[in-house]
């Protein structure tokens, strides 16, 4: 083949299609197969619910699904992620790394305490005051029923939900449900 037949064959996309067998790379350089990271693991939070963080498929490709449950089996919580929107998944290519990944995700990284700790939200303001990393309050959670929950003290636990952010769930002191109260946002 000509020099020009090549180039008009890069060009027109024939090249990257393979359909020119002698232009194909070899086997060791074409891209390996990557590995099953299909798992899950478990972990306690505010010591009745369970937290549980699974993933299926290859390393990196597979979404994250976290799923709670209170002590009847009951989910409190569930929703998926992709693994590059959230940190600590961003280039995970073994089984091993995403057992790592999954397991800090639901134990070493999720901030259980209460929501007495919440950045108060000042009469008149469009949000609670947390200085250079907002709270962003869920979605018709007003400043009353906000400053209410800071001053019941409420368990809450705060777990990575996206590349710069942690999501708060505080515990409904009457019904025991899991309650998302909001964002809490952090350096990326």
């Amino acid at each position: 083949m000509s020099f020009r037949k090549v180039i008009a064959a890069i060009v027109s996309g024939v090249f990257f299609t393979g359909t020119l067998p002698f232009l194909t790379l070899p086997a060791n350089a074409q891209k390996a197969t990557a590995e099953d990271c299909t798992q899950s693991v478990q972990a306690t939070w505010l010591e009745h619910y369970t937290a549980e963080a699974s993933t299926e498929g290859e390393c990196g490709l597979g979404g994250l699904i976290l799923t709670v449950r209170n002590q009847a089996g009951e989910i409190e919580f569930a929703d998926s992620f992709g693994p590059n929107d959230l940190f600590g998944f961003y280039d995970i290519v073994t089984f091993q790394a995403m057992k790592l990944a999954l397991t800090d995700w639901v134990g070493s990284y999720a901030d259980q305490s209460s929501s007495g700790k919440l950045p108060p939200w000042p009469q008149g303001a469009d949000g609670p005051d947390a200085g250079e990393f907002p709270f962003f309050v869920e979605e018709g959670v007003t400043r009353d029923l906000y400053e209410d929950v800071r001053a019941e003290d409420r368990a809450m636990v705060c777990f990575i939900q996206g590349g710069e952010s942690l999501l708060c769930l505080v515990k409904h002191p009457r019904t025991g449900d899991l309650e998302a109260i909001g964002v809490q946002t952090f350096p990326g």
